[in-house]
């Protein structure tokens, strides 16, 4: 039988963790804050960007499958009342579980993320019609609808606790939806859509791996602090070091985070692999008259957009959700 590990071990696999999950989210983040860039410079920016989204446009207007009848009235439900209750009903979740720590990093990544859609479109891109059948629509990059959702949606997932694991999963559903929606009503570009969605996943992750630092560095506090008050030192002779309550980044990984995140990588992946392959192998020139090419390119947006979604919820499953555990009775010293 394997000897269980030392306490010192124990401790050093903890360090390790708090350190690894926070430095991959600041990776994650630094590749949404390159894709958002590349995205605006080529899609805005480039004639050709500009005649690929001009076409997917087309094809999401005269799209009359269900996958449009479904997208539409996903992208009806964006509404301030209903992202409202959806703030609230975060925020209900919040106090019933009694995570009060989690309020500011919410808070901080539903305002962020909106902040700076509103900042880049209104202050940083412009968009002018750089060929011929271009449709201008100024003030478009990135989508302020799909923000509003996809914030809303990930602080529902962020303070639901146990619950996240079926959240999940609808939350990439209606997301995804109501940013194509807004496609077959013609109030955004497709680059306007994934562009929201690529900021609002940077600020997740941003704010995962910020709090995960913190939880690391209390980690390295609590293991030199010396003990004080009989509890904790009867408790550290019978079970060892106490354990360390965490807020955003919780060390341990439920079965269900587990089954979840690998069902809705896996999703995500083969979504965004066929819709970028389908992009990819659109003949060229591209007629922007063509209704099999409109078609086809819209529904392999459709497919990259649900899938980047999906994957992006499944990064947020694996860098963990916000989460917090009462610390054990040996922890509480008089």
């Amino acid at each position: 039988m394997t000897p269980p590990p030392e306490p010192g071990a124990r401790t050093r696999r903890r360090r390790t963790g708090a350190l690894a999950r926070p430095l991959l989210a600041l990776l994650c983040a630094a590749i949404c804050a390159g894709l958002a860039v590349l995205l605006a410079r080529t899609s805005v920016g480039t004639a050709s960007g500009q005649r690929l989204d001009q076409l997917i446009l087309s094809g999401a207007q005269d799209h009359q499958g269900r996958l449009s009848h479904y997208a539409e009235l996903a992208v009806g439900t964006v509404s301030v009342p209903v992202m409202a209750g959806l703030l609230a009903l975060a925020l209900v979740l919040v106090l019933i579980r009694r995570r009060l720590t989690l309020l500011v990093p919410l808070a901080l990544l539903v305002v962020g993320a909106n902040i700076t859609t509103q900042v880049v479109k209104h202050l940083v891109v412009t968009r002018e019609a750089l060929g011929p059948g271009i449709e201008v629509t100024p003030n478009s990059f990135p989508s302020g609808h799909t923000t509003l959702a996809a914030t809303a949606m990930i602080a529902v997932v962020l303070a639901s606790g146990r619950l996240r694991a079926l959240l999940a999963p609808l939350g990439v559903i209606w997301t995804a939806a109501a940013g194509v929606g807004t496609l077959v009503l013609g109030w955004h570009r497709p680059s306007d859509v994934v562009g929201a969605i690529v900021i609002v996943a940077g600020w997740t992750v941003l704010v995962l791996a910020i709090d995960g630092l913190h939880t690391r560095h209390r980690l390295a506090r609590d293991a030199t602090r010396p003990g004080r008050g009989r509890r904790r030192r009867d408790a550290s002779r019978v079970t060892g070091p106490p354990a360390v309550s965490t807020t955003l980044l919780d060390l341990r990984t439920g079965a269900a985070d587990r089954v979840v995140a690998v069902l809705l990588g896996l999703a995500g992946l083969a979504g965004v692999v066929y819709g970028a392959f389908e992009l990819a192998t659109l003949g060229l020139p591209l007629d922007l008259q063509d209704a099999a090419q409109q078609t086809s390119s819209f529904v392999a947006t459709a497919s990259l957009i649900a899938g980047g979604t999906a994957s992006w919820m499944a990064l947020v499953l694996v860098l963990r959700t916000p989460t917090s555990h009462r610390s054990s009775p040996g922890d509480r010293v008089p």
